[in-house]
């Protein structure tokens, strides 16, 4: 149990998530993969810098990767020259700062195009305080918390509370301690850097290296006083990215997402296929993996190639699991869902006799979407609860109100006219069209949830409401 109001019965078990760009891809077609990254990054420098002379091979992961020709543009070769040295660099800077705007554009594009699973992915994540370890470049995951409203006691929960390695804005600026206080939700530690991290290149000290968001109302030409001249902090991937990696704020991310795998239970690794020429990742997994005894799970088209690599790392085969498939991330997902929501069958199974008499709905705190439950349905797997008319929490009523005259609620049934939840089934609410699994839910409704207007109820306790939590996008 959380120990909070609201109540998210969690596994006893410790995951570390570990994302590479087929989580992104996964989550929407808008997203490149490496080599696909690459020969748009080429055409839109060759766009925006006609004057560059450099060679655009044909990138396939059968022959020239483009991780492979960016370590050929990054490593000065034992046989050039100076002139030709500085300017493979100059190719290299360029390609690095378009590889950002690429991506910045292919996001931007995303966001109106993401995964039925993505936005559930995100409640996961939140409710467990998952830490997320992430060699994406893109803001996908940070920005998903943000457009899912969360709050804790004290605000709506930003990007910047759940990023690792930069101060929180709210403590710089408002100069109060509160501003750093550890929100509990997931953690985000991008190990290559991020589109919305900048600095000034050779800086080895990490004093300009920085965090500027950009998002919904802030378009980066806006930033730009912000940014000061300072550079896109994105790692190439290189086999080699020491130079990168000189600066201590780099460095202590690394080491926080070391300890994360370290004290797993689980490791999973969601669209991320290992290449060993990824010196510094493969170095930390076989560090780490191979001294543990945590599970490992894989979630990608093809794991049992990744599995394989694994094992080459030193990591027993008896601890790896995969998940393969084009819908592996979704099943994933899916599976987790389902696993949440049994554990919160059991929960409320355990106080069904003492919460006889409370009325049960179902919603989302943001946007402020309430169902009372009306029905329900039972199958091998499951037990459905029917809900209709998504509306704010004030127009729901218990079972017996008086209502005021001319005025009408949508009754929902007492918990103890529902069945007791059977521990092995998940918890779900249809409303005849969407179907959502059921993760969590509120004990005890705060007066913030409860509102003032509910005239029916002036002369009686009306705080004893189990609102189940849903896990996945509201409806609209």
């Amino acid at each position: 149990m959380s120990g909070r109001n609201t109540e998210f019965p969690l596994s006893p078990k410790r995951d570390a998530w570990l994302l590479g760009a087929g989580f992104s891809r996964a989550a929407s077609s808008a997203m490149p993969l490496t080599d696909e990254l690459g020969r748009e990054a080429l055409e839109e420098l060759r766009r925006r810098r006609p004057n560059l002379s450099f060679a655009a091979p044909q990138f396939s992961a059968a022959g020239l990767t483009f991780e492979a020709w960016l370590t050929w543009l990054a490593e000065r070769q034992p046989y050039e020259d100076e002139p030709e040295a500085y300017a493979q660099l100059a190719v290299f800077t360029a390609t690095q700062a378009t590889i950002a705007e690429v991506l910045r554009r292919r996001e931007t594009s995303a966001s109106t195009d993401l995964a039925a699973w993505f936005d559930a992915f995100i409640d996961l994540a939140h409710h467990a305080q998952t830490p997320i370890i992430t060699l994406n470049y893109d803001t996908l995951v940070e920005q998903g918390l943000h457009q899912r409203g969360y709050r804790d006691e004290r605000e709506f929960l930003q990007p910047m509370d759940a990023v690792v390695g930069f101060p929180n804005g709210r403590g710089v600026f408002m100069a109060v301690p509160q501003g750093f206080v550890r929100h509990p939700t997931l953690r985000v530690y991008k190990l290559h850097g991020s589109t919305d991290w900048h600095y000034f290149p050779g800086d080895t000290s990490g004093a300009t290296l920085d965090r500027v968001e950009v998002g919904p109302g802030r378009k980066m030409e806006d930033l730009v006083p912000v940014i000061g001249g300072r550079s896109p902090f994105i790692v190439p991937p290189t086999s080699t990215k020491s130079r990168y990696f000189d600066n201590p704020k780099t460095r202590f991310i690394w080491r926080e997402a070391r300890r994360e795998l370290e004290q797993a239970d689980r490791v999973v690794l969601i669209g991320y296929s290992l290449p060993l020429t990824d010196t510094n990742l493969a170095s930390l997994l076989a560090r780490t993996l191979s001294e543990s005894k945590s599970e490992v799970l894989i979630v990608n088209p093809e794991a049992s190639e990744v599995a394989r690599r694994l094992e080459a790392l030193g990591v027993d085969s008896s601890r790896i699991a995969t998940l393969d498939g084009m819908t592996c991330v979704a099943e994933f997902v899916e599976q987790e869902s389902q696993e949440v929501s049994r554990r919160l069958a059991a929960s409320v199974a355990e106080s069904y006799q003492q919460r006889l008499n409370a009325p049960v709905a179902a919603g989302w705190p943001y946007p402020g979407a309430y169902s009372a439950v009306e029905g329900y349905e039972v199958s091998e797997h499951s037990l459905t609860f029917r809900v209709a008319g998504f509306g704010p929490l004030q127009t729901l009523a218990r079972p017996g109100a008086v209502f005021p005259e001319g005025q009408e609620f949508s009754i929902a049934m007492a918990l103890g006219d529902l069945p007791s939840p059977d521990p092995t089934k998940s918890l779900r609410a249809t409303d005849g069209q969407t179907t959502w699994t059921l993760a969590g839910y509120v004990a005890q409704l705060t007066e913030v949830e409860l509102g003032t207007s509910r005239g029916a109820y002036q002369q009686q306790a009306d705080d004893d409401w189990i609102v189940l939590r849903p896990i996945g996008r509201a409806p609209a």
